[in-house]
């Protein structure tokens, strides 16, 4: 099981004092894990994997055996998401209650941490009077088909797993599969925009400034997306702050795939109602996703340039075959399920579900990236947030 993360209150984002022996090593490992754990959270859906009431795991102690409330726990569970994913990539949509921001059981830079992931928009904090981040966290569920990663899931009909310490670390373990909605709902097709000036969730684009003490920006990211507006009697609101939102336009919804290989996540893509992606060796579109490195010598002479098209229409996925070899899709109604296997040929039409994938070549699937089936066969997952936590426990007086 993992040691327990008593640390020291100040955190280590400031300098380190000289009085506590080995202390400056310890510190300095918080801040990196930290850098670690925020490069694995947003408020984008379509690149999250799960969603999560923060509040509810910091407070989780049995996890790592540590003090009350500990913020390292997010990365515990992000470590636990990544694996259960298959995708070292991966992040968390965290929601969090603004009284988690004055919580004493927290240290003073944690709270100071979680108050700046806010500003960024990286963390959905909820306002005062409002429902609460549990509350909150299964609606964002509900809407984007997101699952929902907490032990107080009971009568959400989605998809849940509830995150549990073992002698191997922090697992994920389910709680109810599905069924899930094939693709986000209607209120995410359009652009939604606050009335509070600076809001971090529904504000102008470009508006954020960036973090002088974090890493520096990634200029190929891709920008990211909105977060789901919070539906109060039917109608739109901004969750931060209350106010009913303003409809500027139509914004074409997404769903994120991933190209698994030997079922580890070998690349996302996110298929839109505006644009169809193809998938192929090496397709010419300049959207197309190249599968051509994971493929070995027979691969590719088996899978065309342009192979397959995805696309989206209202809710429902479908994929296009476009090859000389034709694909296969494996159709599932949960992660344990033995694939019921449908050829597809040149020129035919399928529509999938949320647990159906499309086999182009032995060992290479494409299907929801928020849906893990089948075992992993390939190398085991790297890209622990947590490689750099302490190992130790500091419990001062």
């Amino acid at each position: 099981m993992t040691r327990p993360l008593d640390i020291d209150p100040s955190g280590g984002m400031i300098g380190p004092r000289i009085n506590w022996p080995g202390e400056q090593i310890v510190r300095f490992g918080i801040s990196h894990v930290l850098d670690a754990i925020e490069r694995r959270i947003s408020t984008d859906p379509t690149a999250a994997g799960g969603v999560t009431d923060l509040g509810e795991v910091v407070r989780r102690a049995d996890l790592d055996g540590g003090r009350p409330a500990h913020l390292l726990r997010l990365g515990l569970v992000i470590d636990a998401l990544s694996k259960h994913m298959a995708d070292p990539r991966v992040a968390i949509y965290a929601v969090a209650d603004r009284a988690l921001l004055s919580d004493t059981d927290l240290t003073a830079n944690e709270r100071m941490v979680i108050r700046r992931w806010s500003d960024d928009g990286k963390v959905e904090v909820v306002r005062n009077g409002g429902p609460t981040a549990a509350l909150r966290a299964r609606e964002i569920a509900a809407l984007t088909g997101l699952p929902l990663i907490s032990r107080n899931s009971t009568g959400f009909p989605g998809l849940s797993y509830a995150p549990a310490p073992t002698p191997n670390g922090v697992v994920l373990i389910p709680q109810m599969i599905g069924p899930g909605p094939a693709a986000p709902a209607a209120v995410l097709g359009r652009q939604w925009r606050c009335p509070e000036p600076g809001c971090a969730s529904f504000g102008p684009p470009g508006q954020r400034n960036s973090d002088p003490f974090g890493p520096p920006p990634d200029e190929d990211a891709e920008p990211a997306g909105p977060p789901p507006p919070q539906l109060l009697n039917g109608r739109p609101h901004c969750p931060r702050h209350g106010a009913p939102l303003t409809d500027i336009g139509p914004r074409p919804r997404a769903v994120t795939l991933a190209a698994r290989v030997d079922g580890m996540v070998w690349h996302r893509f996110q298929v839109t109602e505006a644009e169809p992606v193809p998938v192929g060796r090496a397709p010419e579109e300049h959207n197309g996703v190249g599968l051509g490195l994971a493929l070995d010598d027979r691969g590719l002479r088996w899978v065309s340039r342009s192979h397959l098209r995805f696309e989206l229409r209202g809710h429902t996925l479908q994929v296009i075959d476009t090859s000389t070899n034709g694909s296969t899709v494996l159709l599932r109604t949960g992660p344990a399920d033995a694939p019921r296997r449908a050829p597809l040929n040149r020129g035919e039409v399928a529509p999938l579900t949320e647990w159906d994938t499309v086999e182009l070549y032995e060992g290479v699937e494409l299907g929801r990236a928020d849906r893990a089936s089948g075992p992993v066969t390939g190398a085991p997952s790297t890209g622990s947030v947590m490689a750099e936590a302490p190992t130790q426990s500091i419990r001062l007086a």
